[in-house]
């Protein structure tokens, strides 16, 4: 069945999503939290969760 669809609609039949762990908007908020806890010698449990 797999085959045939692909076959026939010249495309897999199914969106493929990467993890949105690794969004770009994530990436950036994961970049500032590090930024922030560098400059201010913070702990993890200190990060902007609010942002």
């Amino acid at each position: 069945m797999f085959a045939t669809k692909v076959t026939r609609e010249q495309r897999i039949p199914f969106e493929v999503n990467a993890d949105p762990f690794f969004s770009e908007e994530n990436m950036d908020r994961l970049r500032r939290n590090m930024a922030q806890m560098e400059k201010t010698g913070g702990t993890a449990h200190e990060a902007n969760l609010d942002d």
